[in-house]
């Protein structure tokens, strides 16, 4: 629980010293920072800059939100950077950030739902890596408060809920794989899937994060780097996994595959491991040779392609959370201020981080 203290402790400070002290409307700014792709050099670094843009006010139905904390997605942030990201080409200037939480200071006509000074989490590409944003108030989730946790939720947590539940379909007393398990994502679904009852082998990469693990009610963490995954599946988990979890892709996705249980449900979430090296090419047998013969699925998932579950599922993780049923981990490295963003990527992509990687705006 040190690092859990840590962690709150680190962050309350900046909430307390950010937060709204009335429902006034602020005078607002001519013009304010943001960080964009000035060049698609294939680097974050590199390709990234600050800039700013002109104040502009709300159109009716829209709100202007305060940014205080965007969420880090580094694989997506550099992919971009890459210009890879299929559904989507990138030219510069080019407006980054997916998730951040703020507080709403101007509203434009017509919205009556939110006011100055209400406490909101928003997704959406271009929004997040900003002072200010402009956003549909139909769009915006009120919280409570603009922590950095509600970042580990939205849209984090909502990938694993969806994930679990619609892609995955779990079910009580499953036998559930997590790889990354002590990460942004990794450490909310073993915590919903303990929630639905089940078995957790959570897979890391450290001893200190196998101890976190275990906070987290993990039956079975893995360190994998001092452990050999393939034989504690085939010694401990004979009859196989019912569905895995995975984000990291490589030798874990491999070890998953061959040792899904009958019926089981392996859900690809990313592939972190080799997301920026040449296309492997594996000499194995075709999967359907180790599928079909146990009616085991792979099923991919990404969250932007089922928008139709997350206002469900936002209203569910917050309610979990609100209740103390969740624990959120952020990660107590501090990156403060737009300029800190490169940073906050290179330290997620690095593994060192515990929890959510957040950026303070």
């Amino acid at each position: 629980m040190d690092f859990e203290r840590a962690v709150n402790l680190r962050f309350a400070s900046r909430v307390h010293q950010s937060a709204p002290l009335s429902h006034h409307a602020v005078i607002p700014p001519t013009r304010y920072r943001k960080l964009i792709i000035h060049a698609l050099t294939g680097d974050f670094r590199t390709s990234t800059m600050v800039t700013d843009e002109a104040w502009r006010d709300p159109l009716p139905g829209q709100i202007v939100i305060r940014n205080r904390y965007a969420g880090c997605n580094a694989i997506f942030d550099k992919n971009l950077c890459r210009n890879r990201i299929r559904y989507l080409n990138v030219q510069p200037p080019f407006d980054m950030g997916i998730e951040s939480v703020g507080e709403v200071v101007a509203c434009g006509e017509g919205v009556t739902q939110l006011r100055p000074g209400d406490a909101v989490a928003t997704t959406r590409l271009g929004s997040g890596y900003r002072e200010y944003q402009i956003a549909e108030a139909a769009r915006a989730i009120r919280i409570r408060e603009p922590s950095p946790q509600i970042l580990a939720l939205i849209p984090t947590g909502i990938s694993g809920m969806v994930g679990l539940e619609r892609i995955g379909e779990i079910r009580p007393g499953d036998t559930v794989a997590v790889s990354a398990a002590a990460g942004g994502l990794g450490h909310i679904v073993v915590q919903l899937a303990k929630l639905a009852g089940c078995h957790v082998i959570g897979i890391t990469s450290s001893d200190d994060k196998v101890a976190l693990l275990r906070e987290l009610g993990v039956d079975r963490p893995i360190n994998h780097r001092r452990e050999n995954l393939r034989d504690v599946l085939a010694s401990e988990y004979p009859r196989g996994i019912d569905l895995a979890y995975d984000s990291a892709g490589g030798e874990i996705f491999d070890a998953f595959v061959d040792h899904i249980a009958h019926r089981g449900r392996l859900v690809i979430s990313g592939h972190t491991s080799d997301f920026d090296k040449e296309i492997e090419l594996i000499a194995q047998p075709r999967m359907y040779r180790k599928l079909y013969w146990k009616s085991a699925s792979l099923r991919a998932f990404q969250n932007q392609a089922f928008p139709e579950f997350f206002a469900e599922a936002a209203e569910r993780i917050l309610d979990l959370y609100y209740r103390g049923r969740l624990r959120v981990l952020v990660d107590p490295t501090p990156f403060n201020g737009l300029e800190s963003t490169a940073d906050a990527v290179e330290h997620l992509l690095s593994g060192r981080n515990r929890g959510k990687v957040v950026v303070a705006i």
